[in-house]
């Protein structure tokens, strides 16, 4: 959960680039979501992705690992120059440890609800963000206060031009009995047919090859934390990168299809029990990917 919140928050400097421009203009500068976390034009999204075996490199075995995430927009509201919006997202995860540690196939949950506040007064290039993000990651066997974690973001932008905006803040988190605080720095790049979006640890390299038609290269974070009950394991925390070439096709102009194909790299494996410790933390080798995406935009 801790990385798919850290993409939550750059997910969202991206999306006010794209809700700063003209309502015209929209479709042309819509910013590329090639891993389908729910940035650019808002929308009801379902997204569905398989990694093959990623075998651990130090010993004999393997995690399997397939994930079903969706984006489900409640409700907005605009008041003079301040918009209120709450989102839903879920995720299902299925991790086969395969009987590593005695654990064998397991049905993972994550929800969150997005509470956000976006301001943008008329005629100004400056823009503000605040978001509040709590959640849950478990297995739903039993629920504990070590389940939820909960995020803050507070964010200020500005567009240079039509074609760049910079965006910079802090993020702020809190789970399982640790926090954080970080500082970050983004900026969008819009040079004709091309994108370039670099908000760390997101970075995406995109060409609108047709109206219809838009092809990227990018790299982003995997994996996520959840709490289980299981007699020897409390905590699975499973992070890595993934690499992706993707084709994104708008079929309608609300009906959207992408596919991507790449690998997972820079895995890892972390098992605790209840009490906080360490029971195995296993680097895993790299594997290939495949995912699906569905959206409906606005």
């Amino acid at each position: 959960m801790k990385k798919h919140l850290t993409i939550l928050f750059f997910a969202s400097t991206l999306t006010l680039s794209a809700q700063t421009e003209p309502a015209a203009a929209a479709r042309s500068v819509d910013l590329i979501d090639p891993a389908a976390f729910g940035f650019g034009r808002p929308g009801y999204m379902v997204d569905t992705t398989f990694i093959d075996t990623q075998d651990f490199a130090n010993r004999p075995g393997g995690l399997d690992f397939m994930e079903v995430r969706t984006i489900l927009p409640l409700w907005t509201k605009k008041v003079n120059s301040l918009r209120m919006s709450a989102s839903l997202s879920y995720n299902l995860s299925e991790l086969d440890f395969n009987g590593f540690l005695g654990l064998q196939r397991e049905t993972l949950h994550t929800l969150e609800a997005q509470l956000s506040l976006f301001w943008r007064p008329e005629q100004s290039r400056w823009w503000g963000l605040g978001f509040v993000t709590p959640g849950i990651g478990t297995d739903f066997q039993g629920l504990s206060w070590d389940d939820f974690e909960v995020s803050g973001l507070g964010l200020l932008g500005y567009r240079f031009t039509d074609s760049f905006s910079l965006a910079g803040g802090l993020f702020a988190q809190y789970g399982a009995q640790e926090g954080m605080i970080v500082p970050a720095l983004g900026f969008i790049w819009k040079p004709g047919p091309f994108i370039v979006q670099v908000t760390p640890p997101f970075v995406v390299f995109g060409w609108r090859a047709t109206d219809r038609v838009t092809l990227s290269l990018s790299a982003y974070p995997s994996g996520g934390s959840w709490d289980v009950e299981d007699p020897a394991v409390n905590r699975v925390e499973l992070n890595g990168w993934q690499t992706a070439a993707s084709v994104i096709c708008q079929a309608t102009d609300r009906f959207s299809i992408s596919m991507r194909v790449g690998m997972n790299v820079g895995g890892e494996l972390e098992l605790r029990d209840t009490n906080n410790n360490v029971l195995a933390n296993e680097t895993l080798e790299s594997a290939p990917f495949s995912a699906l995406n569905l959206r409906w935009q606005f």
